[in-house]
């Protein structure tokens, strides 16, 4: 199974402890969205990633391959069917066509107005994002809304 990752999930350390067995693809791009946080978790009180329609944007992210075994244990990580759903998407690998189906996962009841994310969350998803490879467009993207994100925490 194909799985695009666009928050956390994006860092090495993340994926490894959830799904050893997963195999690295590389970089996506799923167009026509942006990056949003849109749920509040139940852990953290701080927002978390989400993907949302937003005509002309991209969200960049991971592409893995997991197996049935990494696949339920995204699900778990992820709150399937209760904070997230598991859904496909149509990604561009490495921005070029054709493409690719992935899952992904999307939350299921979104705040009816961003919530903030943790500093180390954000600080954490710029640094996948460096060590993933994502255009440097993108990462400047992330570390433009840094100053406006973050709360200390």
């Amino acid at each position: 199974m194909t799985y695009f990752a666009y928050g956390a999930n994006m860092a090495e350390g993340v994926m490894g402890a959830v799904c050893p067995g997963h195999r690295l693809l590389g970089p996506a791009e799923l167009p026509e969205h942006r990056l949003a946080f849109s749920r509040r978790s139940v852990r953290t009180g701080t927002g978390v990633a989400d993907l949302v329609p937003a005509p002309g944007r991209s969200v960049w992210g991971i592409l893995y391959e997991v197996d049935d075994t990494g696949l339920e244990a995204l699900d778990a990580k992820e709150g399937n069917s209760w904070a997230y759903d598991r859904t496909e998407v149509a990604v561009r690998p490495a921005g070029r066509e054709p493409r690719v189906w992935a899952v992904t996962y999307r939350v299921r009841e979104p705040e009816a107005a961003e919530v903030t994310p943790s500093r180390a969350y954000v600080e954490g998803l710029i640094q996948a994002a460096r060590d993933r490879g994502l255009p440097a467009d993108y990462v400047a993207e992330l570390e433009a809304r840094r100053p406006a994100l973050l709360r200390d925490f």
